[in-house]
């Protein structure tokens, strides 16, 4: 499942980064996992690390290795086609992320879901014709994480014919791995992005927060920042954004988005247009923005009031007028409302 992307605000390196004397700034950008990657990095020791890209690409390859279902030699492709492949340490994590999130969820979110994605045109083959309500039905029995677990470093499927997508965690917990890493060099000033998943740690070297926007969730808004609904500032924090108004296709006169509800088997539909959620784990906030759009405005809600570690906005369409919703922490980033 592509996500949507977070536009990442700044006109310069320097203006971004807030870099002052005495620190060091990179901007690296590039193409990985898919998508784009753009990642600030400052630290006060004017060492430009020349090798710190090429090790930053090498650690995205890496969990591509391990998650990517585009990638027949993956680990999740040996685990889809039932080889006997011992799971890394990127499986493991990711897996167990989703596996809470899903249960914290009640199932909304399941990345054992892959049949039912591929079969509405959102696998790894995409294409343009939905299934039948028969062909929905018999997918449903083959979906749900009750159905796996990991026994002695492999995957143990109650049913082989369960296969797994990853791509609405993937992307987050490759950020996680990137700060992690980044962060193991002393580099704690830093801005990760890959594929609109953020994660920030501290403050730039002028005191200043992070600066991210996020896209106005409506029809036709298919270039990032082009059309802001918000702009918030952050630090020591990953923020994830779903929504359905960019990936989707026409049949007929029905609009297929790519969001599926593993309970009913068929795109997600309600009045929650975008979910964008901040969380310790890029990983975690990618998962339950996903979910938020399977769960509606009023549960989203529900979630975002009991779990302390959760922070949300959401935008969603009431009487055919946007309004917007923000958890008081994330009222407090905001400086676009």
């Amino acid at each position: 499942m592509n996500r949507l992307l977070l536009f990442l605000l700044w006109a310069t390196l320097a203006s971004a980064a807030g870099c002052s004397a005495g620190s060091t700034c990179r901007h690296l950008t590039g193409a990985a996992l898919g998508t784009t990657y753009s990642i600030i990095t400052c630290n006060n020791n004017n060492n430009n690390n020349d090798t710190l890209q090429d090790e930053v690409v090498e650690l995205m390859q890496r969990v591509e290795k391990s998650l990517s279902i585009y990638d027949k030699a993956s680990i999740i492709s040996k685990v889809n086609r039932n080889e006997d492949v011992a799971l890394d340490g990127y499986f493991i994590e990711c897996f167990e992320v989703a596996r809470q999130v899903s249960k914290q969820t009640g199932g909304a979110f399941d990345i054992s879901g892959s049949p039912l994605y591929a079969a509405w045109g959102f696998g790894a083959n995409e294409h343009l014709t939905p299934p039948s309500r028969q062909q929905i039905d018999s997918l449903k029995q083959l979906c749900g994480m009750s159905k796996l677990s990991i026994v002695n470093g492999h995957l143990v499927k109650s049913d082989p014919r369960v296969q797994l997508n990853a791509n609405a965690v993937a992307k987050g917990y490759a950020v996680d791995v990137v700060a992690r890493f980044l962060e193991g060099k002393n580099i704690t000033s830093y801005m990760v992005e890959i594929g609109g998943e953020v994660r920030c740690g501290s403050v730039k070297p002028n005191g200043a927060k992070w600066t991210i926007g996020i896209d106005s969730p409506r029809d036709g808004n298919f270039t990032p920042g082009a059309d802001l609904a918000s702009i918030l500032e952050i630090s020591d924090r990953a923020v994830a954004t779903s929504g359905s108004y960019r990936r989707f296709y026409m049949s007929g006169a029905e609009k297929i988005p790519h969001i599926i509800n593993p309970a009913t088997g068929c795109p997600a539909r309600n009045s929650l247009l975008s979910a964008t959620v901040a969380a310790g784990s890029c990983a975690a906030a990618d998962a339950y923005a996903t979910a938020f759009m399977v769960m509606g405005v009023d549960s989203a809600k529900a979630l975002l009031d009991r779990d302390s570690e959760l922070e949300g906005f959401l935008i969603f369409s009431e009487q055919q007028q946007l309004r917007t919703y923000a958890t008081p922490k994330f009222k407090d980033w905001l400086i676009k409302k």
